[in-house]
């Protein structure tokens, strides 16, 4: 052993509190024995015999009144937040280390008086020094015992030693994750009752520090598992003792808070889970992240239809986006597909149950208009270089049953997919509502965005699906608002003054061909017998008389006529 391993080690030997204690016990009594030997005061027998008598019994009088007092008071603070704390007491190096001075303090008087001599000598003096020093070491140890216990009636106390002692991963993880599975409650648990009974008696400020206290608990442990164990063990250890927090305890706590108008708390609690979900991201546990996400996502889906509901949803929905966001930049594809999942869903959930627009106005429109973009211009960061020089067939990647789309062109093409189907949603809303969940006339930013950024990228057949969409979506809207297509046919002309103007013709040529895009296309009906969202019935859609003013295949030819006429108008102005 080296010289930094010897010194590593007796650092460790004087931190622990019964060394230090049986060191300054035995250097006490030395004293204590050695001046009374020094002294050798000629006292009785039966007054020595007396006064070791009197003393153990000050002694056992001290420990049981003090003790039981202290632990009753404790067990009342304890039992507000989690009967399952009181473990911390018993668990407590100086309670151990204080009692087992005053045990032995009065094991060591009763022994002087049952063997004391007949006649006084020195060694009956040292005893009754002994007997003294044990008396001093072990009040001295009472009185920090108390100050301690003093110290630990605060929840805050109580939360800090919960999360640094009990919580550590050396001290409640087992060595495997079957020894895990089967303790019968989750070591978290009593942390998670701690914070629900904290919002509930409105000790915010406490609840804050235990939700803050998760995080730690949980990023702790991830950095303990990565460094013990294998990549693949580590994850699944990660996975196991992270679920239930994640999946079970979030949305209850944010739902808590919610209802006890916390809003700081929701911020901070959201803000702890996303970042226990990027880094468990950034170990490798992926899992960590589809849990948090889940979490979110039923916190979300909880909130009221209200306006104030948005004060649970909004916070929620940032992390859902930043979690996505982070999976599509540095994620596997079913990473990415499961966090996406829960923010596309909680989203088309929300317009389906009808809200009022003073709910979707900020929340669907950003989303819809610009945070789509952003998800959609990682992927494209990512993928671009790979998928830039390939021959996609991106309109129609099948050949008979079989998928002939790249792995790296996947992740693309499923955001034009959701995107499509979230854009169909809005739809259904405003023929519902009549109106927009959103700023009226913003229907087109998203999807001119995701144009852009896929025409920018170099991946021009992928700019033109989008086109398409565009294309479809146009049509529905000049029918559901009776013209107005000003801004589309501007954002069209200037895309293909900008870029290639094939990506825009083709998109033309496709659709008079008939051809759609597999796997999702906006309606190009006014009213769409199959859909269960609009108020009017199913029968009294399918016997409307009421024909479309223009077909879209002739809308078609005359938007394109449009759309040539505005490039040239914006070629001239430049």
């Amino acid at each position: 052993m080296n010289d930094r391993s010897w010194w590593k080690l007796s650092r460790e030997w004087t931190r622990n509190l019964i060394v230090r204690y049986t060191a300054l016990t035995v250097a006490t009594a030395a004293v204590f024995a050695t001046l009374a030997v020094f002294l050798n005061l000629p006292v009785e027998n039966e007054n020595i015999r007396a006064l070791l008598t009197t003393l153990t019994t000050a002694e056992a009088s001290v420990l049981a009144i003090v003790f039981s007092v202290t632990v009753v008071a404790l067990q009342l603070v304890v039992t507000r937040y989690s009967a399952r704390l009181t473990s911390l007491f018993v668990k407590e190096p100086l309670f151990r280390t204080t009692f087992a001075l005053f045990v032995g303090a009065i094991a060591f008087n009763l022994l002087v008086v049952y063997l004391l001599p007949a006649q006084n000598t020195r060694l009956t003096n040292a005893a009754v020094g002994i007997a003294f020093a044990l008396a001093a070491v072990s009040t001295l140890a009472l009185y920090r015992f108390i100050l301690l216990m003093i110290q630990r009636s605060s929840p805050d106390e109580l939360i800090a030693v919960l999360v640094e002692r009990e919580l550590a991963p050396n001290e409640y993880l087992p060595a495997t994750v079957t020894e895990f599975q089967k303790i019968g409650v989750h070591p978290i648990h009593p942390l998670y009752r701690t914070i629900a009974r904290a919002i509930e008696l409105g000790e915010y400020q406490t609840a804050e520090q235990g939700i803050n206290g998760l995080r730690t608990v949980l990023i702790r442990s991830f950095g303990y598992l990565e460094n013990k164990y294998s990549d693949e063990d580590a994850a699944q250890y990660a996975t196991v003792v992270s679920t239930e927090i994640l999946t079970e305890y979030v949305s209850p706590i944010l739902e808590q808070a919610y209802t006890h108008e916390q809003y700081d708390l929701i911020s901070d609690a959201i803000g702890d889970v996303e970042a226990i979900a990027l880094d468990g991201l950034d170990r490798g546990f992926t899992n960590v992240t589809e849990d948090a996400a889940e979490g979110l996502g039923d916190a979300f889906d909880a909130a009221p239809l209200t306006w104030e509901g948005n004060r649970l949803r909004s916070p929620a929905k940032e992390s859902l986006l930043e979690l996505t966001k982070a999976t599509a930049g540095d994620a596997e594809y079913t990473t990415f597909l499961a966090v996406s999942h829960h923010l596309d869903h909680q989203m088309v959930v929300l317009l389906r149950r009808r809200p009022d627009a003073n709910v979707t106005h900020r929340l669907v429109g950003d989303y819809y208009s610009r945070e789509t973009a952003e998800i959609f211009e990682v992927l494209v960061d990512r993928y671009a270089d790979d998928v830039r020089d390939q021959d996609i067939n991106w309109i129609s990647p099948t050949e008979g049953r079989k998928w002939t789309l790249p792995d790296e062109a996947e992740p693309l093409r499923h955001f034009w997919r959701e995107y499509a189907s979230f854009t169909e949603t809005v739809l259904r809303y405003r023929v519902s509502e009549d109106e927009y969940p959103f700023v009226e006339g913003s229907i087109d930013d998203g999807w001119k965005r995701i144009t852009e950024i896929a025409a920018d990228a170099g991946i021009d057949d992928l700019a033109t699906l989008c086109c398409v969409t565009t294309l479809q979506l146009a049509y529905r809207v000049d029918k559901l608002e009776n013209g107005r297509l000003g801004m589309w046919t501007n954002n069209l002309g200037r895309l293909r003054l900008d870029y290639d103007p094939a990506i825009v013709d083709r998109a033309f040529e496709l659709l008079k061909a008939d051809e759609r895009p597999e796997g999702q296309n906006i309606s190009v009906r006014t009213i769409d017998p199959t859909s269960a969202d609009t108020d009017k019935g199913f029968f009294s859609q399918f016997l409307n008389s009421d024909q479309e003013d223009v077909p879209f295949e002739e809308w078609l030819v005359d938007f394109e006529r449009k759309v040539h006429e505005r490039t040239e108008y914006l070629q001239e102005r430049q």
